[in-house]
């Protein structure tokens, strides 16, 4: 594993979007913890982030889009409180779950044939995400059961030589992960509550 403290931040982000494309799992702060990060498109690196992370199949991983073009192709079934949900929230720490397009692999889609997209408001992640031009699969870096790390040194000590890169932002003081909805008929359903407070039946 390798860890860029040393390097200028273009030369940070080139190297993690070559390992990303790749196939490389790689660690870096985001706008909400710091977070691994595997291609969508890359199914032994998916394989490889679940077993990192304990995940069973079709359980889902948070994908990272860098905007909402990149979201209307991986998702379907878009209505108008999802368009009013991206206006209000995005970029940001909100993630909706959509039902997938056919652009999402299956072995990244959970039991319901959704997925769960994020739109981040930080530049280094959407720096990433350019770079790499790949929607990122971005779970929070921590093992189950543990908290979000707040540091590289942090990352190190979870996941040793278990990842591939780790891009050090210093201390990290977001330590809450996105909130999650699910968008009905009725409002919207809040699935996990974390940074963003956001009403049942809002917008």
């Amino acid at each position: 594993m390798k860890v860029t403290r040393e390097l200028p931040e273009w030369k940070a982000i080139d190297a993690a979007a070559q390992a990303l494309t790749r196939g490389g799992i790689v660690a870096f702060p985001t706008d909400t913890t710091y977070g691994l990060a595997a291609s969508i498109y890359c199914g032994p690196a998916i394989e490889r982030l679940r077993r990192i992370k304990g995940r069973a199949l079709r359980e889902p991983f948070v994908v990272l889009a860098a905007d909402t073009d990149w979201v209307a192709e991986l998702a379907s079934g878009m209505i108008a409180r999802h368009a009013r949900l991206m206006e209000a929230f995005w970029p940001g720490p909100l993630t909706i779950v959509f039902k997938a397009s056919g652009a999402v692999p299956q072995y990244l889609r959970c039991r319901e044939g959704t997925i769960a997209l994020r739109v981040p408001d930080d530049t280094l992640t959407q720096a990433i995400l350019r770079a790499s031009g790949i929607p990122l699969a971005a779970p929070s870096a921590n093992p189950r059961g543990k908290a979000p790390a707040a540091s590289a040194r942090e990352v190190i000590g979870y996941f040793s030589e278990e990842i591939d890169l780790v891009l050090d932002g210093g201390t990290s003081e977001n330590v809450v992960p996105s909130t999650i909805v699910a968008v009905g008929g009725r409002g919207v359903r809040v699935l996990r509550q974390g940074r963003l407070s956001i009403g049942r039946a809002h917008p």
